[in-house]
């Protein structure tokens, strides 16, 4: 091996560690180093390496390095993916944790005295149009409380850029908090169970912000909820009709074919983790949960899907999870998040991730 090549190769990982080695985390800069001697050993001395490729069935000392260097920057992409999980749960628990403490205690006060306690929480981004109609149901069903059973509602604003922020302060200034950045609908659920632990709730109701969701059913939910003992009640379209129940005109009303294939897809998956997981309407935003199931995902909360994640999370921790039929209405303002093939990548990743959290259940992790 000329000089020339060792003088250069040297160099290069002199300026290197020089430059940008001060930046690394101490076990870092030590792998670093490491691999930098890995490389340059096999540039001046190629010969040392070839018992071990031997022994490993490769031709080629080219082979074994370029192996090696692959396995490492695999290695070096899955620890910079989990470092930057890492950072993101920071954020969002520094939001959600600041954002539960602004709610005002007026509000609190709805679920002062005897009596079961509810919290109404409703993840909320760019839905000015349909909070006007939203917001005085909500108000409505807070002013039915009775001595049996109080309600509260809180609409968490997830970082809105439209007229959203007003609309809230000017229609339900008790009963929201705000979000200093944008941290998605796990994020918000998250500020809501935080909050609904330091209120004590009994039961804490996940609705949409859209007016899709027919928000004078929830104290039948909720009732069922207590009587049947579930941890999860999931408001579902798709849910064979009771006996003595109405049937839904049109479950499709309120949905597409496309994401209702993907729903499908999900139900699929789902019943990896046990019959009761196997539910019709996985992606369902329409929610009662119990105070133990509330205290479980508080303790691992979905990071992107919450919907179909918390009940895998929750059939595999034993809780009961069923399904009552509800009928819900199309969307009337704004844009849906999940429409087109942006439906189909959402149910794409979240079958992944559902597969990814069934091998972590499996293995301990």
């Amino acid at each position: 091996m000329s000089f020339l090549v060792i003088l250069l190769t040297a160099g290069f990982f002199t300026i290197l560690f020089s430059q940008f080695g001060h930046r690394l985390p101490a076990r870092n800069s030590l792998i670093w180093w490491l691999v930098a001697l890995f490389l340059l050993t096999t540039v001046i001395n190629p010969d040392l390496f070839r018992p071990v490729i031997r022994v490993l069935g490769i031709e080629l000392v080219s082979n074994f390095v370029l192996g090696g260097m692959m396995m490492f920057l695999f290695f070096q992409m899955v620890e910079q993916q989990a470092e930057n999980r890492r950072f993101s749960r920071q954020i969002v628990e520094l939001t959600t944790s600041f954002a539960a403490q602004l709610f005002p205690k007026e509000a609190a006060r709805h679920l002062a005295g005897e009596g079961r306690k509810v919290l109404i929480l409703l993840p909320c981004f760019n839905e000015a149009g349909s909070l006007p109609e939203v917001l005085p149901r909500l108000a409505a069903l807070q002013e039915r409380s009775t001595g049996e059973e109080r309600f509260a509602f809180c609409v968490v604003d997830d970082g809105s850029l439209d007229d959203t922020p007003r609309l809230l302060a000017s229609l339900a200034p008790l009963g929201h908090v705000t979000h200093s950045t944008n941290v998605g609908v796990a994020g918000a659920l998250l500020t809501g169970f935080k909050l609904a632990r330091a209120l004590d709730a009994d039961h804490v109701v996940q609705c949409d912000s859209d007016g899709q969701h027919p928000i004078e059913e929830i104290p039948r939910l909720v009732a069922l909820a207590r009587q049947r003992g579930a941890d999860l009640i999931i408001g579902s379209r798709f849910v064979p009709p009771e006996p003595t129940a109405n049937a839904v005109s049109n479950p499709l009303r309120s949905t597409t074919p496309l994401r209702r294939t993907g729903g499908m897809l999900v139900t699929l998956v789902l019943g990896l983790f046990g019959r009761q997981a196997r539910v019709s309407d996985p992606t369902s935003g329409f929610r009662v949960y119990s105070r133990r199931a509330v205290r479980e995902l508080l303790r691992a909360m979905p990071d992107e899907y919450p919907e179909p994640e918390s009940i895998a999370l929750l059939a595999l921790r034993g809780l009961r999870i069923q399904e009552v039929l509800v009928e819900m209405t199309p969307r009337t303002q704004g844009v849906s998040s999940l429409s087109g093939l942006k439906s189909i990548r959402f149910m794409v990743k979240v079958t992944t991730a559902l597969l990814g959290l069934r091998v972590r259940s499996l293995v301990g992790g």
